[in-house]
């Protein structure tokens, strides 16, 4: 009996915290065929480039790439398609992103 309880709480503690990822991206090889650069603020040329690298400091260079900002004081956009249509209507939407910057300037960015 005792043990049947213990099952029970396990369960229920393992349903209450699953999670469905609706999006993940690690930015590996053919990451440039998944997202499309935005439009925004090339007319005007003040839109910069993404690079694929593993920037300055790294352990495996392959492992470790992701997208980095070109020239600093541009604007950059990049956009991808979800795989399958999601509401949040009655629940949260939790978006996590990690980054890194190199210098001071790059601490200054968030995700819209």
């Amino acid at each position: 009996m005792r043990l049947s309880l213990v099952a029970l709480g396990c369960l229920c503690l393992t349903a209450a915290v699953t999670a469905e990822v609706l999006f993940e991206e690690k930015f590996d090889a053919g990451w440039d065929k998944r997202w499309q650069e935005s439009s925004w603020k090339k007319s005007d040329g003040s839109a910069g480039k993404f690079t694929h690298t593993a920037g300055k400091w790294y352990g495996d260079e392959e492992a470790d790439k992701g997208i980095q900002t070109g020239p600093d004081s541009k604007y950059f956009a990049l956009y991808s398609e979800l795989k399958k249509p999601y509401t949040n209507q009655g629940k949260e939407l939790i978006v996590q992103v990690s980054g890194r910057g190199g210098n001071a300037a790059d601490a200054c960015w968030w995700p819209h």
